[in-house]
């Protein structure tokens, strides 16, 4: 399994419009193959600060999802109201359950 978490830092102003164009990025995201888990969470110390948290079956999966139109509409959604570069990790599994 991978996990991927991207730290989302909204211009102040913006953080309700990164949320409203993350909203066709969440729901069609969740329906790629190999998608287990993808949401959005706000911060709770720093009102501009977004977390994205997915889980995918495999890294060749989620490299297919990194290829969709969805996904790179987010991007150039939001390149404009971003405050910094999204803060991206991988994680694989240590453990295989």
């Amino acid at each position: 399994m991978i996990m991927v978490t991207a730290k989302i830092t909204a211009k102040s102003g913006e953080r309700d419009n990164v949320i409203a164009k993350a909203q066709d990025l969440i729901t069609s995201s969740r329906l790629d193959p190999g998608c287990i888990s993808y949401n959005l969470y706000a911060s709770t110390e720093n009102k501009n600060v977004l977390l994205m948290l997915e889980q995918w079956e495999n890294f060749e999966l989620l490299q297919s999802h990194m290829q969709t139109e969805h996904f790179k509409v987010f991007g150039t959604a939001t390149e404009d109201i971003l405050a910094e570069e999204m803060d991206i990790s991988v994680y694989s599994a240590a453990i295989k359950y």
